[in-house]
């Protein structure tokens, strides 16, 4: 309630008008009759979308508004081959392009994607969670990233901008409120310039109820016995809700024409309780056939299974709430030298905090059986199971798993561009140093005795224990990139990254269910690294580009878990044609590519045990296609179709090659797009009626990388094709008291589809469903 009247009284009290558009609800076309221009800076330096040689979409305030999109996880399918996941929990997404999966949460390994945040690396996926109040421009880069931005990646980066202070005041207010008690509150205040200063202010409030009730509220687990740092962890009421503030702070120091300084603070605290998770069904092998008969005498002991093959209402997990905070700040220094010659340095630094949380992920909280019935289930006691005692608050978990997580980081960027009728030259150099200090609790078959996980002789058996340890990385690069304009219509690029990165892990405590061969100790190691890009481009007429391209791209080495990997490399070969015709009325953008990549990381969990190595080799081929389109005044239509095709050369699993079988998990071939925009021709008092819809489409995916041996489980383990559809329609820019206000009706989901599209394959396989229909009403202003 405090929300909505700090948020009615703004509406209220601040009547100044101004005649800036509503960033949520405004056109995304020229009211001319045009497609709008986009700018983005993905070779480090801005470029209309139309003019730069990468495979690149770009969304502005407009699109992201009218989308709902304050944060990474709500940007999946916007773009061809991209996918965002959330592994259950709604602090660590996924991110999926062109088949390359940015890999796991742990600190010991790098994102395959990179995140960058007003061009400031974001070195942790789960440190990727920020939610931002005021975002202007997001920019997903499809294909390696090698030469050009901070880190290395092998599957493309995704950049967030926020706006700058306009330095003239204007406040930007909008309110929401739907099912499940959704409510959002977003706040955008810029103040007056004082002189040569000018300052921004933004605030972001997002909350929802979770959408599964949890059949263990009010019971906890005690897990000071593993960790005392951890404690004792309450269940969640039910699951699937979070509630968000975000703030974020901007000054602009600009002493004279050719020098400006930018700082920018941002922080994130997020509280949610991971999605609920429900069993499909045992897997085969020994591990399964113990779960399976341990579910098998749940109606004897009492115990909930949680399985089934339909969604459930309701489901018995232990999952606690998560808090997860973080925060950064950057200085960016802009020296035009001259008009040709631009300086350039980004100082930044950023800090994460994941506090102590549990997250059911294989479903199994709400199994009743003791240590001692364990114990004769082992030793082939049938018999015994029945007419043993259990407690009532004694539980088993087929796999327990507990984190807490910090991470610390500091980056300096030096750059310098030239630009002139002769060449383009990017050129800098990159210092990142990080210090990621982490503690994993697990368990398989990991019995709870009276709430209270205590350490027994079954923990050598089935590895169950914890892990601590402290990641410690710092990478120094030096780039160049140099575009010659060898004619007027056909440019050469070439470039260069060489990069070192030193890596060191103090490891504490090993459990035995990581698969490690180290012991505790610490261990360094050194990577040394040379990437390179060659792109041809050429222009027969202004409104066609195109481009052939060769690219590299290299993630580090390390140590996760006492198991040392080595570094993952990419060659890539792309083809590009980009259009824009017809008067600006129409645009299309189609890349092809060819991938061979080398070493690649991946993560696996086989009878109980992690596996993280470097699996092999692979080749991906695909092709990715946008359109828009504006046929008449006021209708904007848009649509994408993206396929990749995923090949494994050599997959080796523990020791064998399963290549001829293996296939990436979470991952569609085939993505689709279809919008549709309209703004009507005004009304006699200014104010305009809008539509908008927009559906995503994915093709079949799996929850395992290799086919399970049952086929009944093979099929439960494929998420079938699916469209989410999502709408909008209301009224803009109404004036009211002085102010443009608007008011819209939006739904997500509309059509309800229940699906999972991340699942845990551990002794038994886990489905973890994504949210249903939601929907809502939205009150916004600009004044």
């Amino acid at each position: 309630m405090k929300h909505i009247i700090y948020c009615m009284g703004l509406l209220a009290i601040c009547v100044t008008p101004t005649y800036a558009q509503d960033a949520t609800h405004a056109p995304s076309s020229d009211q001319q009759g045009g497609l709008n221009e986009i700018v983005v800076t993905a070779q480090r330096r801005e470029e209309s979308l139309q003019h730069v040689p990468v495979a690149v979409t770009a969304f502005n305030a407009d699109e992201l508004g009218s989308a709902r999109v304050a944060n990474v996880r709500n940007l999946s399918g916007y773009a061809p081959n991209f996918q965002v996941t959330t592994q259950g929990l709604q602090s660590t997404p996924t991110i999926n392009i062109r088949g390359i999966s940015s890999g796991t949460a742990n600190n010991a390994v790098d994102p395959k994607v990179g995140l960058y945040l007003d061009g400031v690396y974001v070195g942790r996926t789960v440190g990727a969670v920020f939610d931002l109040a005021d975002i202007e421009r997001v920019e997903v880069l499809r294909g390696p990233q090698g030469t050009l931005f901070g880190r290395n990646a092998t599957a493309g980066a995704v950049s967030l901008i926020t706006a700058p202070p306009t330095g003239e005041f204007g406040v930007k207010q909008s309110l929401s409120y739907g099912n499940d008690n959704a409510l959002r509150i977003r706040t955008v205040l810029n103040l007056p310039s004082l002189g040569p200063l000018s300052f921004k202010l933004a605030y972001l409030h997002d909350e929802i109820d979770g959408d599964t009730k949890n059949l263990l509220a009010g019971r906890s687990i005690d897990l000071s016995r593993r960790s005392s740092s951890f404690g004792t962890l309450r269940f969640g009421d039910k699951f699937g809700g979070r509630n968000t503030d975000a703030a974020q702070f901007a000054a602009r120091f600009s002493p004279d024409d050719g020098l400006t300084f930018d700082y920018r603070f941002d922080y994130t605290d997020l509280r949610s309780v991971g999605r609920a998770s429900q069993l499909l069904g045992t897997l085969p092998g020994t591990a399964g056939t113990i779960h399976s008969g341990i579910l098998g005498f749940q109606p004897i002991t009492g115990g909930i299974t949680n399985l089934s093959v339909r969604r459930l209402n309701a489901v018995a997990n232990a999952s606690s709430t998560e808090r997860v905070e973080v925060q950064g700040h950057s200085l960016t220094a802009t020296w035009a030298i001259s008009d040709d010659v631009k300086l350039k340095s980004i100082t930044a630094f950023r800090k994460m905090q994941q506090h102590p949380y549990i997250y059911d992920m294989a479903a199994t909280g709400g199994i009743r059986f003791s240590a001692a019935q364990l114990g004769m289930l082992l030793s082939g006691n049938l018999a015994g199971i029945p007419q043993a005692p259990v407690g009532l608050n004694d539980s088993l978990f087929s796999l327990l798993t507990a984190r807490k997580s910090k991470q610390r980081q500091f980056s300096q960027e030096l750059q310098l561009q030239v630009t002139n009728n002769d060449y383009d030259l990017v050129m800098g150099g990159f210092y990142f140093h990080e210090r990621a200090p982490e503690t994993g609790i697990a368990g398989v078959f990991q019995p709870v005795t009276n709430g209270m996980v205590i350490p027994g002789q079954l923990d050598a058996r089935f590895g169950s224990g914890t892990t601590r340890s402290t990641t410690i990385n710092a990478s120094l690069a030096a780039y160049g990139q140099l575009t010659y304009h060898v004619t007027d219509t056909f440019d050469l690029t070439g470039g260069l990254r060489y990069t070192i990165d030193h890596r060191r892990t103090n490891l504490y405590e090993v459990s035995g269910l990581q698969g490690g061969v180290l012991k505790p100790g610490s261990y360094k190691s050194k990577y040394k690294k040379l990437n390179y890009t060659v792109i041809g481009t050429w222009r027969p007429t202004a409104g066609i580009m195109a481009y052939g391209k060769v690219s590299t791209g290299y993630v580090s080495g390390g140590i996760m878990n006492a198991i040392p990997y080595g570094p993952e490399s990419l060659l890539a070969f792309e083809g590009g044609l980009k259009t824009q015709l017809f008067n600006n009325r129409f645009r299309a953008n189609i890349a092809i590519f060819h991938m061979k990549y080398k070493d690649l990381q991946t993560s696996n969990f086989v009878n109980g045990v992690v596996s993280f190595n470097n699996a092999g080799k692979a080749n991906i081929s695909g092709f990715e296609a946008e359109i828009d389109a504006m046929p008449t005044k006021g209708l904007t239509l848009s649509g994408s179709l993206g396929y990749s095709d995923f090949n494994y050369k050599k997959f080796v699993l523990n020791g064998v090659d399963v290549a001829a079988t293996a296939r990436p998990a979470y991952f569609s071939k085939w993505t689709a797009r279809a919008s549709m925009q309209y703004e009507a021709p005004e009304f006699a008092n200014g104010s305009r009626p809008f539509a908008k819809i927009d559906a995503r489409w994915r093709s079949s995916s799996k929850l395992v990388a290799t086919p399970i041996a049952n086929p009944i489980m093979e099929e439960r383990a494929t998420t079938k094709p699916y469209w989410l559809i999502d709408g909008r329609v209301g009224l803009s820019k109404i004036p009211l008291a002085g102010m443009d206000v608007s008011i819209s009706a939006y739904g997500q989901n509309l059509l309800n589809k229940e699906y999972y599209s991340f699942g845990a394959p551990v002794t038994g396989l886990a489905a973890i469903y994504d949210r249903g229909r939601t929907y809502g009403i939205e009150l916004s202003t600009t004044f």
